[in-house]
């Protein structure tokens, strides 16, 4: 096994990899947290932003053509791919 050593700040709890870490490889990660994290308060994101709501003029204007509860296709065709 090797060890690669890297820093990294998450965005979006995602990290970049190095261009040295090949795609399709298994890896294991430890994640080491400053101790910087410990300083930042916990909240829940519900109570950060105000709810949004879609435009009263939108009322109204979409349209359902389909089913969604019937198949797409008919059950005849389902074996078309085996």
């Amino acid at each position: 096994m090797q060890a690669i050593e890297f820093e990294a700040i998450a965005d979006q709890r995602m990290l970049r990899l190095p261009d040295q870490v090949p795609n399709g490889i298994k890896l294991r990660v430890l994640l080491l947290l400053d101790n910087a994290m410990n300083a930042v308060p916990k909240r829940r994101p519900e109570e950060d932003r105000p709810r949004r709501k879609p435009s009263p003029k939108l009322a109204g204007s979409v349209v359902m053509h389909d089913d969604l509860v019937i198949p797409a296709v008919p059950e005849e065709d389902w074996n078309a791919l085996k």
